[in-house]
């Protein structure tokens, strides 16, 4: 009796095992947050171009708006289905509702704090030497390095307007971000 419980065991080990190296693996690719909150003003609704090289665009619309001391973010596809949705508090995201959890949402989220986060705020939430800028013609770039490689970086093509831009991330996906504009 004994010996036929032995393999059941070490699947079961084995499972575990594998269960907590991908729960771990979740919580070291969590995307950075300020460390402390960030200063913009919501709400606020956009209009976001997911793209991908080999990937066809994905238009969603974006809800970020302030529920006592959380910040609640709601991503939605053209048809109004919710793709996921986050709160983060404290600096900790947690799922807002029965979504399942959408990591490629959540780096989005974190990476529109790093834009909206004004500069002279860059040091205190990310850390000095964490971040660059530089004018480009017009505009300005900004990114947030990650162990000497860029993270997420950030494009204002016309400084006149800085509530349209683009971020690309380390793979490959670029966010074309705009505010959704309404129509009559």
């Amino acid at each position: 009796m004994m010996s036929a419980s032995l393999p059941f065991l070490s699947a079961c080990r084995a499972t575990a095992a594998a269960l907590t190296l991908a729960l771990l693996a979740g919580c070291a690719g969590a995307p950075p947050v300020p460390a402390r909150d960030a200063r913009f003003t919501v709400p606020r609704q956009l209009h976001v171009v997911q793209s991908a090289a080999g990937q066809p665009q994905q238009d969603t619309l974006l809800v970020v708006q302030r529920e006592g001391a959380a910040l609640r973010w709601s991503l939605f596809d053209p048809m109004g289905v919710p793709q996921a949705r986050q709160m983060l508090e404290h600096g900790q995201w947690r799922n807002d509702g029965f979504l399942r959890p959408n990591g490629q949402a959540r780096n989005l989220f974190a990476a529109l704090i790093f834009a909206w986060t004004p500069e002279q705020d860059l040091d205190a939430a990310y850390g000095a030497g964490a971040w660059r800028s530089r004018a480009i013609g017009a505009g300005a770039e900004r990114t947030l390095q990650d162990r000497g490689a860029a993270r997420w970086t950030v494009r204002w093509t016309q400084a006149s307007q800085p509530d349209v831009f683009s971020i690309t991330n380390t793979d490959g996906v670029t966010w074309q971000i705009e505010p959704l504009r309404e129509q009559p």
